[in-house]
């Protein structure tokens, strides 16, 4: 009986498209699964916006459409910068007391850095500056308020407007353009 030895290994070039195809899998499956991770991250961000979004549009939805100029006009109060810092109006559909009051939307931040979008609700004849004040959501990040004028949306001020349309700006992106019609 005879044992044949073979000394053959493998030669360079075989290593070498061993190694190219080896790393052609793994970057593709590092891409695949960097999709995928990455995917999930935005329906977790979708999920948490969405879920922050129906309460936060009710509120609002219910408090604007039924403000009502009758009793004063819709009061927007700017920073140095120009920067929106509360609005005010008066609605006819208060959450704690009954009748007219007056509604303020303002942001709060917190000593530990957390900022608050908060709702005041005052009462009509109140000299106070201080109402009722509930936070409505810790996820918004910035509001703007516009009016229609000449057929273009302008930042607006004090005063009256017909349309007025509120851009609400959420943390980690997004925003919820909302248009009202007032009441005169």
């Amino acid at each position: 009986m005879s044992f044949t030895r073979l000394d053959r290994g493998f030669t360079l070039i075989e290593l070498l498209i061993a190694v190219a195809l080896s790393a052609f899998v793994l970057v593709v499956s590092y891409q695949f699964f960097n999709v995928i991770e990455r995917s999930g991250r935005f329906a977790v961000e979708s999920s948490e916006l969405q879920s922050s979004v129906p309460p936060l549009f009710y509120s609002l939805l219910k408090d604007f459409e039924s403000i009502n100029q009758r009793y004063g006009g819709f009061t927007v109060e700017r920073d140095l910068d120009g920067k929106l810092k509360s609005i005010e109006f008066f609605t006819e559909d208060c959450c704690y007391f009954k009748g007219i009051c007056r509604v303020k939307y303002w942001f709060y931040e917190s000593p530990s850095g957390k900022r608050f979008l908060i709702r005041s609700e005052m009462r009509i004849n109140s000299t106070s500056p201080y109402g009722i004040e509930v936070p409505v959501s810790f996820k918004v990040k910035s509001f703007e308020v516009y009016r229609l004028s000449g057929g273009d949306w302008v930042k607006m001020g004090s005063g009256r407007g017909d349309l007025i349309k509120l851009v609400i700006g959420f943390k980690g992106g997004g925003e919820l353009p909302l248009v009202f019609k007032i009441r005169t």
